[in-house]
């Protein structure tokens, strides 16, 4: 995905490294339940026929990918969960097929096809999104990961009352931290993070005149829509007139 060359600094890299990690760990979640749902489908399954036995080991090898997911993320780890769901859709898709061929055309359900199709979309979606930063979720060194996940953490900590550099969307799921000269921006559930200088922040607002702010940013994970009510429009209106609002 096009974005600014601004996103490819150290410090934007580490950032992006957090949210796709964060977003890897919550696709671990996810196939980890998914692949107990297919571990006890599959176990009364076999009670049945035998021929089951494939929708068991299949859940068996989506709850390990889940496991290794959420313990290690990595791209690896989210295409082997991705390949894992496919592999659940082909196999369902087989069994129907084969039910309808026996004459068990009534015993066919149609939520045996949609759940693993929906469930291989995700994973091969946030796979192909996250696909441009394989090789920094892979050499990133840990401390520097570290490091910036604590700085986005420590935003959604401090109390925005007493924060004069700490602005929040309206939707209350994003913080901007207003430094010297730059700007940190952070999603609660660190599903992005990035920061910016004082004026490529400035050309990201829509229309700076307007009481109530609205930024768009490009960023790397898909564009960003923040809107700002009147307080927290005039704290990043006297911040980008003044010389400092607070240090890094």
């Amino acid at each position: 995905m096009p974005h600014h060359p601004v996103f490819d600094s150290a410090q934007n890299q580490a950032l992006l490294v957090v949210c796709a990690r964060k977003t890897i760990r919550n696709a671990a979640i996810l196939g980890i339940v998914w692949g107990a749902i297919n571990l006890a489908i599959g176990f009364f399954a076999v009670q049945v026929m035998v021929l089951n036995a494939g929708i068991f080991i299949l859940g068996l090898l989506m709850f390990g990918a889940g496991i290794t997911a959420l313990k290690k993320p990595s791209l690896h780890s989210l295409l082997s969960e991705a390949v894992v769901s496919a592999l659940l859709l082909c196999w369902n898709v087989g069994i129907t097929i084969f039910n309808v061929r026996a004459g068990y055309g009534d015993h066919v359900n149609g939520h045996g096809l949609i759940w693993p199709l929906i469930a291989a979309i995700v994973f091969f979606r946030q796979y192909k999104r996250l696909g441009h930063l394989k090789e920094s979720i892979a050499t990133m060194d840990q401390a520097t990961v570290k490091e910036a996940a604590g700085l986005c953490k420590q935003l959604f900590k401090s109390k925005l009352k007493q924060s004069p550099d700490i602005v929040q969307t309206i939707s209350k799921r994003y913080r901007l931290r207003l430094m010297s000269d730059s700007v940190l921006c952070v999603q609660r559930n660190l599903a992005t993070a990035f920061s910016l200088n004082r004026t490529d922040f400035q050309h990201c607002i829509l229309n700076a005149d307007k009481k109530c702010l609205r930024v768009v940013v490009g960023h790397p994970l898909g564009k960003l829509n923040y809107a700002f009510d009147k307080r927290n429009s005039e704290k990043i209106k006297n911040w980008l007139g003044s010389s400092a609002v607070t240090t890094a």
